[in-house]
């Protein structure tokens, strides 16, 4: 398939489509910071196993897909593979978070500590906010790649 083909078919729409599907789950994120106060650490427990799943079933899934096929489009589109390599550190820098998170689940089995619950909250910030800019970042700079290419219908 060719860069010209993925406009056709809407590929440009679809990823679009995709990040708004990620901001349900990223609101969720947000929801649990903003109420880690007054959450019981069972609470903020279960919160972070919701996350996990969310960012297991929907976010990684989501990363595969754009670094084995979207990004090699929009580096055929511009011409070089320097179009995708912040995205593509941004991602690393997202898998690195979902780490931490899964430790800090590994952590709390049985021992929750307010220091335990701290570093649940702070690395749940830290992917809410990579993921966040990621998609702000990509809708900014490189989803117009695909829409300055879409043919025109005259």
């Amino acid at each position: 398939m060719t860069a010209q083909t993925v406009v056709e078919d809407g590929e440009g729409r679809f990823a679009a489509h995709e990040h708004r599907d990620l901001a349900v789950g990223l609101a969720h994120i947000g929801e649990t910071i903003e109420r880690s106060r007054d959450l019981t650490s069972g609470e903020l427990w279960a919160r972070l196993h919701h996350a996990l799943g969310w960012l297991e079933h929907e976010l990684k899934p989501h990363l595969i897909w754009e670094d084995t096929w979207l990004y090699p489009q929009f580096d055929e589109l511009a011409g070089t593979p320097w179009a995708t390599k912040s995205p593509r550190f941004e991602h690393r820098q997202i898998e690195a978070v979902i780490a931490a998170l899964e430790t800090d689940s590994a952590r709390w089995l049985g021992r929750s500590t307010p220091q335990t619950d701290a570093d649940v909250v702070s690395h749940l910030s830290a992917i809410r906010a990579l993921v966040a800019t990621h998609i702000e970042r990509e809708e900014r700079f490189l989803l117009p790649l695909l829409e300055d290419r879409a043919p025109t219908t005259g």
